[in-house]
């Protein structure tokens, strides 16, 4: 089932890449595309190949359509013959075939469990009441220290290259038991009295966040793309509070919380209904394990099934 998941995914993420960006003149809707075994092909009927098309096939539309179309074609007049010689009606291949379209359907009734599931308004807002704190989002302020990057920490020769450019164009040449150091002296100053934002403007290396006194310019949520255990610290703040020193790659942060609120509601019901959907799928798909589970026994099969499903000799 999963392969053909990943197959159907493809196809859709593919036929995307197929889509046009602007919709052709009227007169050229459906224009000729080709002409194969003497046949005009149209667009339209390109995109109802690209519709059926296995995922090989997919494939071969994105980098040599033409090739794609002939594969297309050869496929379909293979198994128009091979429907001639009644091959499909023989074992294995009649089986097989059986499976194969079982496999499919059982995909479309997995799609059509989660997706036909009905959430109700109640559902959404019992839903968003019970997990407020995973909606939260937060207005910072930083100071970042840069230092210059240790080449003896890099893994590949990319990286490698890639730190000794950072290290050239580095706002400074500290080091990082210095950057260290002078975020620990900084939330000390702060402890005792200074602002923020005079820190910032003294010792910040963002040049960016510096021109607004910190201000990280964007709301952190729990879906932002930073570090867990970072976003983790900052929700864990309180308002006015400041983080203790945070290291990055090559730099050091200081973050006070500004201001920290929920996401309204309307801002999270499209994530809350595929939650619940995919909550509900998983609550299917593990009553449907409990009740097609085998009941053992034989266990000697379950221990060496191979020496049961050897071929036999005639």
């Amino acid at each position: 089932m999963k392969t053909c998941l990943i197959f159907a995914a493809f196809g859709a993420s593919l036929w995307a890449q197929f889509t046009p960006q602007a919709t052709p003149p009227k007169s050229d809707a459906n224009p000729e595309i080709a002409v194969v075994d003497g046949h005009s092909i149209h667009l339209d009927e390109i995109r109802q190949m690209i519709d059926s098309a296995p995922p090989q096939i997919l494939q071969q539309f994105k980098v040599n359509p033409q090739m794609a179309i002939q594969t297309y074609f050869i496929i379909k007049y293979l198994a128009a013959e091979g429907d001639k010689a009644k091959l499909a009606d023989a074992s294995p291949l009649k089986e097989q075939l059986e499976m194969l379209r079982a496999n499919i359907v059982a995909e479309a009734a997995i799609n059509q469990e989660r997706d036909g599931y009905k959430v109700s308004e109640d559902m959404i807002k019992n839903f968003y009441e019970a997990n407020k704190s995973r909606y939260e989002q937060a207005k910072v302020k930083i100071i970042y220290l840069a230092f210059k990057p240790d080449q003896a920490l890099c893994k590949t020769p990319e990286e490698c290259a890639q730190q000794a450019v950072e290290a050239a164009h580095a706002a400074n040449l500290r080091s990082e038991d210095a950057a260290k150091k002078l975020a620990q002296d900084i939330v000390a100053q702060l402890k005792s009295g200074a602002t923020f934002e005079a820190m910032v403007a003294k010792y910040s290396d963002d040049e960016e966040s510096k021109k607004a006194g910190g201000s990280l310019g964007k709301v952190i949520i729990s879906t932002s793309p930073y570090a867990d255990d970072l976003k983790k610290a900052i929700f864990a703040l309180k308002v006015g509070e400041v983080s203790s020193p945070y290291r990055q790659n090559n730099g050091f942060l200081l973050v006070q919380l500004e201001e920290k609120t929920t996401q309204p509601l309307n801002d999270v019901i499209e994530p809350i209904v595929q939650e619940l959907r995919q909550t509900h799928l998983n609550d299917y798909m593990n009553s449907l394990n409990r009740r097609f589970q085998p009941a053992v026994k034989n266990t000697d099969f379950f221990l060496k099934p191979e020496t049961f499903l050897a071929p036999q000799a005639k």
